[in-house]
């Protein structure tokens, strides 16, 4: 099969080893983006292609593999017979994905700060994918934690588990925390609302925090901390979807 990659990276450059390896066999032309596919939906993340850029390429017998794919790929796609694979429609990828990220940040946390996680009293903002395992690995190192969400049948759920939560939205006391982590995409809780010691620790891909000395950035943990873990999910999933008739 041949390959054609669009972006860099570590994980991107270890998908398309992998795929080039297992699928040698295979006949056909398999187009790989990056995760994820498009910045603003014009260009290519990482190149200066433009989406209109890949148009062309998709006619029967092609395979594209991409992450949040727009839509202007996909309905070409549709039209010419080329199949898509969007990583970030898959449930089992998206779950790998949020482990990763999860012992990534943990990983960071057991490096920096000079403290033993038992020591410190750390806030987890979110309930999604990656909040439920950072939680949970959080809590066998230790740590004292709070959960803050804006649903209250998570809270209570949570509570019930013998995990403190809160309800963002009743206003919860914030001022013991050493180390907030937000795993939710749009800001829940403001930094004004945080004492001045409190790290602000932020796995979103998204801006829920205003950039500042005592914030730190951890977007991408997969690509930039296991590249080659990362690689081998990404090409692992896109082999499976292609098995399963794709």
């Amino acid at each position: 099969m041949e390959i054609r990659t669009f972006g860099s990276g570590g994980r991107q450059s270890e998908c398309a080893r992998i795929l080039g390896e297992r699928l040698s066999s295979r006949r056909g032309r398999l187009i790989l983006l990056p995760i994820p596919t498009a910045r603003d939906k014009k260009y290519i993340t990482g190149t200066s292609y433009a989406v209109e850029d890949i148009l062309p390429l998709l006619e029967k017998g092609v395979f594209v593999v991409g992450y949040n794919i727009p839509s202007a790929i996909t309905d070409r796609a549709q039209q010419t017979g080329a199949l898509v694979y969007d990583a970030g429609e898959d449930e089992d990828f998206l779950c790998d994905n949020a482990e990763l990220t999860a012992r990534g940040a943990v990983g960071y946390l057991l490096t920096h700060g000079g403290r033993d996680l038992a020591e410190l009293n750390i806030g987890v903002v979110g309930y999604g994918r990656i909040g439920i395992r950072l939680i949970r690995l959080l809590l066998l190192f230790g740590a004292n934690l709070t959960v803050y969400t804006g649903r209250r049948e998570v809270a209570l759920e949570l509570c019930e588990m013998g995990i403190s939560a809160c309800v963002i939205g009743d206003s919860p006391d914030l001022s013991e925390l050493d180390i907030l982590i937000n795993t939710a995409p749009a800001r829940q809780i403001d930094e004004a609302d945080l004492p001045e010691k409190t790290e602000i620790i932020d796995l979103a891909s998204g801006r829920a925090f205003e950039p500042s000395g005592r914030l730190t950035k951890l977007a991408s943990i997969p690509d930039q901390t296991y590249p080659l873990t990362a690689g081998r999910l990404y090409a692992e999933a896109a082999i499976r979807a292609m098995e399963g008739g794709l």
